[in-house]
């Protein structure tokens, strides 16, 4: 299992995802309207739990599609990891993840980009994550595959 590369591009791949749920992956600052004297401009991060106020700490609002995709990739991850010996499931499995990790990240950018008062929207390097995730899962992918089709080939000569 671990001298399978496959094993290995996987593995970065989860680590690349969990620390989506605690690292900031945005930034949004809402400056008031210049009519209002008394309201200064708040501050608020943005992570697979959500937006919360970076002042206070306050969880504004829990996105739970982007909780869930984040959970569901990471068990699915680590279910195609030990799932070595079933190379085609893997595969499936793979190609699932994938798309799931699209799905995310079409979620991210829909959910930071769709916010009421037009913030000043400043992205943070984990948002770039999700990117990684999908390239190191399409190398494990094809890894799997020759893997496979070599396993067919052998069995073709005896």
């Amino acid at each position: 299992m671990i001298q399978r590369i496959q094993t290995v591009f996987l593995f970065v791949s989860l680590c690349f995802v969990i620390p989506m749920f605690f690292a900031p992956m945005a930034e949004l600052v809402y400056k008031p309207p210049q009519e209002s004297v008394n309201e200064t401009e708040k501050i608020f991060s943005f992570d697979l739990r959500g937006f919360y106020q970076t002042e206070s700490g306050i969880r504004d609002s829990d996105e739970f599609s982007i909780m869930s995709f984040g959970i569901l990739i990471c068990v699915l991850n680590l279910l195609i990891i030990f799932l070595y010996k079933r190379r085609l499931l893997q595969i499936r499995l793979c190609i699932y993840n994938i798309l799931f990790l699209l799905g995310m990240t079409g979620v991210i950018f829909f959910t930071l980009f769709n916010v009421e008062s037009d913030p000043l929207v400043s992205p943070r390097l984990p948002i770039v994550f999700p990117i990684v995730a999908v390239i190191l899962h399409y190398l494990a992918f094809r890894s799997i595959r020759r893997d496979e089709l070599m396993v067919q080939a052998l069995s073709r000569l005896r």
